[in-house]
């Protein structure tokens, strides 16, 4: 039959009767056969068989000959919830009969009649296409429900921390990690607004204010939440709108996660990497401060013995006076011949000349010393964690003045800093960004220059670019060869030699200047050096959130 072919796979008959190897005399059999070869016809004669074999899922249809009496109606009762549908054929139907079934849950009734071989196929086949169809619809309910759940269960239990907010910035739901970060039940936090939480200082604007007024995705952006104690959380956000079909804006959902710990560790790294360039510079540093402490040492020994000769001519000076006080002309004269002699003898044009130069360059000495210990405390003095206006040129240049004393004996380095605006940004970072590129360089220049004797060059560049400063490291030293310069910002890649390199300078440098939302970049060739770049944008403070907007 055509009609059965449209249900693309067989389908099975439960047919439940008197006596199931009987005679046909109501036609049921003869007439299901019309259904063709597809339809697989079981005969049962025991009602709670046939619920059982319903009970598997794969029965699409159940026809029950009225002659079997009180079974029909067990069936009808077992099976009118949640089973297929149930066609009861009738001997000698009537209205009443056919109501009283269809009370019972019969779906269809069919007479026996002459056409009864036409009526009951198609009744057949309508009732089984409504029932896969209903199935289907049942199947996708169940599979939307599982899906709620596991949704709900995933929410509920992922890691990060989940907030959504409606239209008018009021949280509308969190799950348990975002309580905990926030301090607050779901239901305490549907009182307060959004500028409570996610704003890094009192006044600003947050970044899921902003995702939620200006339509704007952020991912991986760090900021700040305020909690209700005042405590203030670092984290990690990504923020998107929520909109409907027609744009219209229904909320925010924002995705975060307490980088407390992670702050914690990236500070210790820091400082790690920052002890590690202090241990490259060590020598160098104490090299440079011995140099004036020795002549400052000599030229302190030397004036002990201009003060002793001075001292010697001061006791004639003195024996002078006395003699003068007494008026005696021949002591006068014996005390100045002796006095004019002592001067001669010690040079006291020439002391007095030279005492004041050694103290001159004692001072100088001192001054030297006074500023490279001032720049290296600068330079290991822990970093804050705080953004402030800061002058790039001086951390670059203070940070030249510490790498000095280790690489002057093999390097010159030439200066050329434009007048630049000072930056929001976190000093005591750039310094070691500085740092580890000038190390670098001096390091690439060893290796090319360091057994051949020869100077190498580096030249420290600054200026304006596109509302942004740009500092730039170039050197004359090796260069890096093109399959490394893809991996030269990986953490714990290195080309140096055991002991020489971490492998985390330049992977810290790279995540440093990327949060000040600027970008680190390199070009070098084999055998003719290497360029850093380092570009920061110039920020307002109240503009500077720690990641940049994602569309």
């Amino acid at each position: 039959m055509s009609g059965l072919d449209q249900l693309a796979s067989e389908v099975r008959i439960l047919v439940l009767r008197p006596e199931p190897l009987a005679a046909d005399p109501l036609g049921t059999l003869r007439a299901l056969r019309r259904l063709g070869d597809a339809a697989r016809v079981e005969v049962l004669a025991d009602p709670g068989a046939c619920i059982a074999r319903c009970g598997k899922g794969d029965v699409d249809l159940v026809v029950v000959e009225r002659d079997v009496g009180a079974a029909c109606e067990r069936v009808l009762s077992a099976l009118r919830a949640d089973g297929p549908p149930v066609v009861v054929v009738l001997r000698d139907p009537s209205d009443e009969q056919a109501l009283e079934a269809f009370r019972r849950g019969a779906a269809e009734c069919v007479a026996v009649r002459a056409e009864c071989d036409e009526v009951l196929p198609v009744v057949a086949l309508e009732q089984i296409r409504r029932w896969r169809s209903m199935r289907e619809r049942g199947a996708v309910r169940r599979q939307i429900r599982t899906l709620e759940r596991y949704n709900e269960k995933i929410i509920q239990n992922m890691n990060s921390a989940m907030l959504v907010v409606d239209a008018d910035g009021r949280v509308t739901f969190c799950n348990p990690p975002a309580e905990e970060i926030l301090g607050e039940s779901a239901e305490a936090l549907g009182e307060r607004a959004l500028a409570d939480w996610f704003c890094a200082a009192p006044g600003e604007r947050g970044l899921l204010a902003r995702s939620l007024e200006e339509s704007l995705r952020f991912k991986g952006a760090e900021s700040v939440i305020r909690r209700g104690d005042g405590s203030v959380v670092p984290v990690g956000v990504s923020c998107s709108p929520l909109v409907d079909a027609d744009g219209t804006p229904l909320g925010a959902v924002a995705i975060f996660q307490d980088l407390t710990e992670v702050k914690q560790l990236q500070r210790q790294v820091l400082e790690a990497e920052k002890m590690a360039s202090i241990g490259h510079l060590a020598a160098g540093v104490a090299h440079e401060i011995n140099n004036p402490m020795g002549f400052i040492h000599a030229n302190l020994f030397q004036m002990s013995e201009y003060l002793g000769d001075l001292r010697r001519v001061w006791d004639h000076v003195d024996a002078l006076q006395k003699a003068v006080s007494g008026g005696r002309d021949e002591e006068i004269r014996s005390a100045s011949q002796t006095l004019a002699a002592a001067s001669s003898e010690v040079d006291v044009p020439f002391v007095l000349d030279d005492l004041v130069k050694a103290i001159r360059e004692s001072q100088e000495g001192s001054e030297r010393i006074r500023h490279i210990v001032q720049d290296l405390r600068d330079f290991s003095h822990r970093d804050t964690g705080e953004r402030v206006l800061a002058d790039v040129n001086h951390c670059l240049d203070s940070t030249a003045n510490i790498v000095w004393p280790m690489m002057k004996h093999l390097v010159e380095v030439e200066k050329d800093y434009a007048e630049l605006p000072n930056v929001y940004c976190f000093p005591m970072q750039l310094k070691q960004v500085f740092t580890n590129l000038l190390v670098n360089a001096y390091q690439a220049i060893h290796e090319k220059e360091g057994d051949r004797g020869g100077i190498g060059q580096i030249r420290l560049t600054t200026r304006l670019r596109d509302e942004a400063v740009e500092a730039e490291v170039s050197d004359s030293g090796v260069g890096i060869p093109s399959e490394n310069l893809e991996r030269i910002f990986d953490p714990f890649f290195t080309t140096k030699k055991v002991g020489l390199g971490t492998g985390l300078g330049l992977s810290t440098s790279y995540h440093i200047v990327q949060r000040h939302g600027g970008t680190l970049s390199v070009e070098s060739r084999p055998g003719s050096g290497t360029t850093f770049r380092v570009y920061l944008p110039i920020l307002d403070p109240a503009e500077a959130d720690d990641g940049e907007p994602d569309g």
